[in-house]
């Protein structure tokens, strides 16, 4: 699948930041604190397009470490609204709903190489543990919410870039 016109109708991320509010300070915090600690070694002109809204807390943590890893290199990040591009997300449904943030990864032409999303697996891990309990009432989503934040700001961004480093060098050498 090509997602090239997708990607060039998505917004930078300098375009998208003043979206987020009062978010746009977590933003920076979680940009502030990432340490990056790998060293990428990525095609010429890679493409990342995110599916988010600024509300995501996934999302203001996920997104400054991708600014971070690729602020240096010839990748480029694109934002595009879930809500207003609804055809596009739900080609990537997660246990099949709308979650986000969904990172396409795709190649200098946007042919679609791989995806990540919508959070690294040890976050992921903390979501499910309280998926049923959620579903029964006996914890509100935003308690678990609130063990992921803390989980993001404990992490400094380590979780996250591992997961899509290691998604992204596997999509690359398929390439």
């Amino acid at each position: 699948m090509n997602y090239l016109s997708d990607f060039n109708r998505g917004m930078t991320i300098d375009e998208y930041k003043p979206l987020l509010g009062d978010q746009q300070a977590v933003h920076d915090l979680h940009y502030k604190k990432t340490l990056i600690d790998h060293t990428l070694n990525l095609p010429d002109n890679l493409k990342i397009l995110v599916l988010t809204e600024p509300w995501c807390g996934d999302s203001t943590a996920i997104l400054p470490v991708l600014q971070k890893l690729f602020e240096k290199g010839n990748v480029k990040i694109r934002i595009l609204s879930r809500d207003d591009n609804l055809q596009l997300m739900d080609q990537f449904l997660t246990y099949g709903s709308q979650a986000i943030p969904i990172i396409l990864i795709l190649d200098k032409d946007g042919n679609y190489l791989d995806r990540f999303g919508p959070r690294p697996a040890e976050a992921q891990k903390i979501f499910d543990a309280h998926r049923e309990a959620i579903q029964r009432g006996e914890i509100e989503k935003f308690e678990v919410i609130r063990k992921i934040r803390t989980f993001y700001s404990k992490n400094r961004g380590k979780a996250i870039m591992s997961d899509f480093v290691r998604i992204l060098n596997k999509s690359v050498a398929k390439k």
